[in-house]
């Protein structure tokens, strides 16, 4: 893997887990690392990681504060 790859997934350990519950994204930033952002992307939505999962999340939470309040 390419050093400018590794540097990045070295950013964070949860990139290195994710890499190894899907290791086909080893074998594709091996031999392309353009991928990454792909990879990345994955990552994000797998991991509820995008800014609309932490709305969603947050608009959930309030929700059942809501529904707390009420009883």
């Amino acid at each position: 893997m390419r050093s400018n790859v590794v540097s990045i997934l070295d950013k964070n350990q949860d990139y290195w887990k994710f890499l190894r519950e899907r290791p086909y994204w080893h074998r594709i930033l091996s031999v392309d690392s353009s991928k990454i952002k792909d990879f990345l992307e994955e990552y994000k939505v797998a991991r509820r990681k995008r800014f609309i999962d932490k709305v969603e999340d947050t608009s959930n939470l309030l929700t059942i504060v809501q529904a707390m309040m009420e009883e």
